[in-house]
């Protein structure tokens, strides 16, 4: 019986080619201190690499000659992937918030949605405001805008406007407007999520107006 034996393992691919995986004649070197050595012939920057125990590592392969720097591979992907983690670890997820009211809401209840959202602006999410107009009150549109000028005014330290408010829906209308939180709000990093029983509260349509969020991811908000 005859064993079949599998060809030679493939070479893993990386991000950067590394010694004899150089193509170029000439390269652009930088020394183990990170400063400019100059160009060299592709086998005498190989050389000096070996020489001092280094890799001769291609980091940016589109100049012209190409720049290589002398380093510990390994050591680089290391430092490199703790870079990233450490990036990750601090970047904050951008969220819509939704606030949702009437214009029958109580002085009360307005004062606790306004708090929401500058916890909300404050956390750095954007909060979509909808005042919601019930039958008759399409008639009177110019009260809604009143109710997004007073709470403009109240968010004016922390937050600003996209755009100007626009009336959406046609059965049932609603002034609808984006709120962003300026570069001096306070404090950074997402707010904790409300409990359930809280969550489900003030996800209810009433008199006294919704409230409910969304997430969505950064364009990466970048």
């Amino acid at each position: 019986m005859h064993r079949r034996f599998a060809g030679p393992a493939p070479i893993p691919k990386r991000r950067h080619r590394i010694n004899h995986e150089i193509r170029s004649d000439y390269v652009r070197v930088v020394g183990v201190d990170k400063k400019m050595i100059g160009i060299l012939p592709i086998k005498e920057a190989m050389r000096m690499a070996v020489a001092q125990g280094y890799d001769l590592v291609e980091i940016a392969p589109e100049a012209d000659p190409p720049v290589c720097r002398i380093l510990d591979y390994g050591k680089f992907l290391y430092e490199e992937k703790a870079k990233q983690q450490t990036a990750k670890k601090h970047q904050h997820t951008v969220a819509v918030r939704q606030m949702r009211l009437t214009l029958k809401i109580s002085e009360h209840d307005f004062d606790t949605k306004v708090r929401k959202m500058k916890e909300f602006l404050e956390a750095k999410d954007r909060v979509k405001l909808t005042v919601i107009l019930r039958g008759r009150e399409v008639v009177h549109k110019d009260r809604g805008l009143e109710m997004i000028e007073k709470i403009k005014a109240k968010l004016a330290d922390i937050s600003v406007m996209e755009g100007e408010p626009t009336i959406e829906g046609t059965t049932r209308q609603s002034w609808q407007v984006m709120f962003l939180p300026s570069r001096s709000s306070g404090k950074s990093g997402s707010r904790r999520e409300s409990n359930a029983s809280d969550s489900e509260d003030e996800t209810r349509v009433d008199n006294a107006g919704d409230y409910s969020e969304a997430k969505m991811p950064q364009e990466e908000e970048s």
